[in-house]
């Protein structure tokens, strides 16, 4: 499985514009090679940075198998039918120098949990023994000045 982004490379620098103190708009996302009997994705971002200690800025559950990608935006402007966001897309706004931040799609062989306000690892308890593979990408956000 794996999981792909037009608006940054693997590694590579997250513009300002995804950024919390700019246009907090989410990123394009998409995916290919599910497991066979994935019923449900996954989709979280997380702050890897230590300061940070793996803040969740965006938890999203519930999308179908056939959807294979996410519009950039799509956090603001609309979800696939059936997902939902137990944690809204905020985007990332570092207390000072450079943080990782950390997408990982999860493909489950059941349908996610009622997650309504549910962190991260609320979640991951949740759907332990469900998650059939997971696939990440990483990109890099750097303060500057806002």
């Amino acid at each position: 499985m794996e999981l792909h982004s037009a608006s940054f490379e693997d590694g590579g620098e997250i513009a300002d514009k995804y950024g919390k103190k700019f246009e907090n708009i989410s990123p394009q996302l998409s995916w290919s090679g599910l497991p066979s009997g994935t019923r449900s994705l996954a989709i979280a971002m997380v702050d890897l940075h230590p300061i940070a200690r793996g803040y969740v800025h965006w938890i999203v559950i519930g999308i179908a198998p056939v959807v294979t990608s996410l519009a950039e935006g799509a956090a603001a402007t609309g979800m696939p039918a059936g997902s939902r966001e137990p944690a809204p897309y905020a985007g990332p706004f570092p207390p000072s120098g450079t943080h990782e931040y950390e997408f990982t799609l999860y493909a489950l062989d059941a349908e996610p949990p009622s997650a309504t306000g549910a962190t991260l690892r609320q979640f991951l308890e949740a759907v332990e023994g469900s998650i059939l593979a997971t696939a990440r990408l990483t990109g890099t956000f750097t303060r500057g000045n806002e």
